[in-house]
């Protein structure tokens, strides 16, 4: 306590707890807002030629796709018929190995 009877008031540890921080001048909002537009809208542009090639490279790369994958159709359709007339050789290369005698193991 102080002689005149007062108390000592410590300050809290954050600087917003009583009253508010200094506002910024209107004129330093305004030109940071107008900054912040130019910035916004020179990174939006896009030149018109560019997304034209864009979206042609993206045609051209989904019939590429499109083609890859009928080639697989016809790749697996090929090993499929492959597979069962290896299948059926195999059968009669066996039965012909079992009428003649002839030890044969798969």
């Amino acid at each position: 306590r102080f002689a005149n009877g007062g108390v000592t008031v410590f300050a809290p540890l954050s600087p917003f707890s009583f009253g508010s921080p200094p506002m910024p001048r209107p004129l330093a909002i305004r030109l940071f807002v107008v900054a912040l537009a130019g910035v916004a809208a020179t990174g939006c542009y896009q030149d018109p030629e560019q997304a034209i090639a864009q979206e042609q490279m993206l045609t051209d790369l989904g019939d590429a796709l499109n083609q890859l994958t009928l080639q697989t159709t016809e790749l697996t359709a090929q090993v499929d018929s492959l597979s069962q007339i290896i299948a059926k050789q195999d059968t009669a290369i066996y039965r012909m190995a079992n009428v003649t005698g002839v030890p044969y193991t798969r």
